[in-house]
């Protein structure tokens, strides 16, 4: 029993210093032998918990997908339905991606392109995730009339997206005081002008 949790806690400080430098630069720069360097392990015990460097990608998108959830999902999901969850998720976003915790999004470019199958089909699916959250707390705004007549939940969703995962990009080159400041006025302009009778 010991030595199982003792696996686990090697598995998770492997997979959480994994997020840290894929944050900081990207997954390529989370291999096998950084891991095992920063850690103070060998490379075989860090191998032993993935089987590969595909299988270190695809828990490392696995935990940052979980992140995610709990820092952004979660806690906007308990906001009032409609136009408060809507505003809800987006400042989530906004504190999450600009936050010191290996602040990974659906799109951040840290993750490459080339992962491994299982890797890119979890991001794919916490992707969709992330952008149905949107369009169902923007059709939730629709169906109580939050929104003007003629506005398409899924426009909305769709430019929410695109800007909160442009914003997670710019954190990468510009100061993060300046662009959630951006980012927050981008979000509250478009609420206005799609509630604006």
């Amino acid at each position: 029993m010991a030595v199982r949790q003792n696996g686990q806690r090697s598995r998770h400080a492997i997979v959480a210093r994994g997020l840290r430098l894929t944050a900081e630069g990207g997954r390529h720069r989370a291999s096998i032998g950084a891991l095992a360097q920063a850690l103070g392990m060998s490379k075989s015990a860090v191998h032993a918990h993935f089987g590969s460097k595909g299988g270190l990608d695809a828990a490392l998108v696995e935990a940052a997908a979980e992140q995610f959830t709990v820092a952004v999902l979660r806690p906007a999901g308990a906001a009032p339905a409609g136009l408060a969850r809507l505003a809800a998720l987006c400042e989530a976003f906004v504190a999450y991606a600009a936050g010191p915790e290996s602040p990974l999004t659906p799109g951040h470019r840290a993750f490459g392109r080339g992962l491994p199958l299982a890797a890119e089909t979890r991001l794919a699916g916490w992707a969709k995730q992330w952008h149905q959250a949107l369009a169902d707390a923007a059709g939730d705004a629709a169906g109580r009339g939050e929104f003007a007549a003629a506005t398409d939940p899924v426009q909305v969703a769709f430019e929410l997206a695109a800007l909160l995962d442009g914003a997670a990009r710019a954190l990468d080159d510009a100061p993060a005081d300046d662009v959630v400041r951006r980012t927050r006025a981008g979000v509250d302009r478009l609420l206005m002008a799609w509630t604006a009778a």
